[in-house]
């Protein structure tokens, strides 16, 4: 690990003494906010094995040339220091991978460190104290992550009901919503859906669902990305007016302010390659600069001229090189960077090369370190055990009753689709046209069959191929929520699939409603309910694998490959299309729903003797004649159905069940592997 040992210029050291003095004030009134301060922070990353070309956490790793060089390593935040005040907002800026995301993730709580120490009013945090810091932070993420079928009320008053005291009375919470939306000029689009609003729009939205706690500290990750200028510098308006009048503690990163929004920012953090390289004013900055010879050029935008700087894309500016490129605002820059590079006897012709590794050894990092470690009294550290604190502000049952009403409107939107309704309609229809007012006789004996089976097919892969999407596609929405201390994620879950089911559960519902009659299956309305009840249930079981194969691997390209390959095996495996399955193969029909709710059908439907009619149908059983009739025990036989009604059901049940826990403990696993 590299140490900073590189001696300043004594008016750049005087300056930047100074300048930490003065934002690292002695006494801190706990009552005006937080004063969070960070030291010599350290995280180191491991690559995986050699030539994988990655790092582990989606980081690029360089090329590897020899498998003996060993496990490699990369510093992603090295001897890190500096802090943040009340009312005011820090930015941290830098090219991408400088380390402004990890910084963000360490002071958090959703990485650990490697080393380095966190405080907050002078008080250092770990263990418990770092969960009940996280309970007073508001963690903006950069991409927007919402259910878009929910309108903006419906997502800040769900949020409040999940994170605001249960104590609370409901219409105390409501006025918070109203509160928020007022605060963040939402009132315009408070009825519209998400997916309807614009970009500027979706990010207040998405501010707004974290404020609702009324947090003390707010980070948030590149919150202009993706908005125009107007938008970027309203939105960091409203946050310069929400740090000034609440005394919140705002650090935002972002990527390239314009002029104007670069110095509206009350402090500046500059970062390359996981180190420090610049703490103090916007406008210091500028003289630091010229201080190191680096200055900007007049007239030039003093953040674009830092990111000339920084950038790490060495490739740029070696073509413009090579090709005679010049850029006419730089030329004064770079004769001053050729000119350091000549004093000190580097063989490297790149300028941003030399410009970026000159300001990572000239930042005196420790001078920094040192004032943040004389704020921080450090025998006020907490000595209380996790078990003290509950992250979680409301019950699991007031969890669970909020997320059913959240998942029931969102999946009506999603499944309960006018296009759904018709496609179960069609298909009711279509399947009661070809299977037509059948006569119950030995010729439809098969008929009747493949009726069934077509039914429990078409719609167990319905299910599990639509149950399968469910849990890729809400992963980011459920990372960032459970993040934050929403909800038990057996709450979610629970409240998921039983909240979903009914709603899956209405379009076989319409189908079998249609064909059954229309087809002629039979005229008891008992046997329709009990066909029905055992379609549902086949659609449960299908449902609980997709749950599982989904919550097991969140790449759909595999997913999909695997859902493909199960329920086809499956299928086949129910016994319909191969009667003489080989023996070592015979185990699978054991687990396919496919069978025990065809062998549950036909059971049903055959419920009195069959009379013969000559069609040779059940030849073995009529003997070619058309006179007499077989009983339902011989037809039941005779198709080889296998075990009672009770049973198949059971074992429909039973499938219904075991995927969803395991779908559960995989969601449980990945969730802990991922914070």
């Amino acid at each position: 690990m590299k140490t900073l040992k590189v001696t300043m210029a004594p008016q750049s050291e005087a300056m930047v003494q100074d300048k930490v003095e003065q934002r690292v004030p002695a006494v801190i009134d706990e009552d005006k906010g937080l004063f969070v301060r960070w030291s010599r922070l350290e995280k180191i990353v491991h690559l995986k094995e050699a030539n994988s070309g990655l790092l582990r956490g989606h980081i690029n790793a360089p090329d590897v040339k020899s498998a003996k060089l060993g496990p490699i390593k990369k510093s992603i935040l090295s001897q890190v220091s500096g802090c943040a005040a009340p009312g005011e907002v820090l930015a941290m800026m830098g090219p991408s991978g400088s380390g402004k995301t990890s910084l963000l993730n360490a002071l958090s709580g959703r990485i650990a460190l490697d080393r380095g120490e966190i405080s907050v009013n002078g008080k250092p945090i770990s263990g418990a104290s770092m969960k009940r810091f996280k309970a007073q932070v508001a963690y903006v993420t950069q991409a927007d992550v919402f259910f878009t079928h929910l309108t903006v009320r419906d997502q800040l008053t769900y949020t409040a009901f999940l994170r605001l005291p249960q104590s609370w009375p409901k219409e105390k919470k409501l006025a918070d919503v109203d509160d928020i939306i007022k605060l963040l000029r939402l009132t315009k689009v408070a009825d519209s859906k998400i997916r309807m609003c614009s970009g500027g729009e979706k990010k207040r939205v998405n501010i707004g669902t974290e404020l609702l706690t009324d947090p003390s500290c707010i980070l948030l990750d590149e919150p202009t990305s993706g908005l125009d200028s107007t938008s970027a510098v309203s939105l960091m308006k409203m946050l310069h007016d929400l740090a000034q009048t609440q005394k919140k503690t705002v650090i935002t990163s972002i990527h390239q302010p314009n002029s104007a929004l670069f110095f509206s920012f009350d402090k500046l953090i500059m970062l390359a390659e996981g180190n420090v390289v610049y703490f103090g004013t916007p406008k210091n900055s500028l003289i630091y600069l010229t201080d190191q010879n680096l200055s900007c050029p007049a007239g030039y935008n003093a953040a674009d001229h830092w990111m000339d700087l920084l950038v790490k894309d060495d490739s740029l500016i070696t073509d413009e090189t090579e090709n005679g490129k010049t850029d006419p605002m730089a030329d004064e820059t770079s004769t001053s960077l050729r000119q350091r590079k000549s004093n000190r006897g580097r063989t490297n012709d790149n300028p941003t090369v030399v410009a970026r590794q000159t300001l990572i050894h000239a930042w005196d990092n420790e001078a920094v370190a040192e004032q943040m470690d004389m704020a921080v009294d450090f025998s006020r550290e907490d000595k209380e055990t996790d078990a003290a604190f509950n992250k979680y502000n409301t019950s699991w049952g007031a969890q669970y009753r909020v997320l059913v009403h959240r998942a029931l409107k969102n999946s009506r939107s999603a499944i309960f689709t006018p296009i759904n309704l018709l496609k179960s309609l069609a298909l009711g229809f279509v399947a009661g046209m070809l299977w037509f007012r059948m006569d119950y006789t030995e010729s439809t004996v098969f008929d009747r069959s493949s009726y069934f089976f077509f039914t429990m097919t078409y719609w167990v892969f319905d299910a599990m191929f639509t149950s399968l999407m469910a849990f890729p596609q809400e992963r980011n929405v459920i990372l960032k929520e459970r993040s934050s201390g929403s909800y038990h994620l057996s709450a979610y879950f629970m409240a998921k699939t039983t909240s979903e089911m009914p709603t899956r559960l209405i379009l076989p519902l319409i189908y079998m409603t249609v064909s059954f009659w229309m087809a002629g299956i039979s005229e008891r309305f008992d046997l329709f309910v009990y066909s029905t009840l055992v379609s549902l249930l086949s659609v449960v079981a299908g449902e609980a694998i997709g749950l599982m194969l989904g919550a097991s691997i969140y790449d759909m390209e595999k997913a999909m490959t695997l859902t493909t390959v199960v329920s086809l095996s499956l299928m086949l495996l129910g016994g319909f299309f191969v009667e003489n399955v080989p023996f070592w193969l015979d185990w699978g029909k054991y687990v396919s729903p496919f069978k025990y709710s065809f062998d549950a059908s036909r059971q049903l439907v055959f419920d009195r003797n069959v009379p013969c009619d000559g069609s040779g149908a059940l030849e073995s059983l009529c003997n070619g004649s058309s006179e007499g009739s077989v009983p339902p025990g011989d037809v039941i036989d005779f198709l080889r159905i296998e075990g009672s009604v009770g049973f198949n059901v059971g074992l429909l049940i039973a499938i219904g069940l075991i995927p969803r826990y395991i779908a559960y403990r995989a969601l449980r696993a990945k969730k802990q592997g991922e914070r």
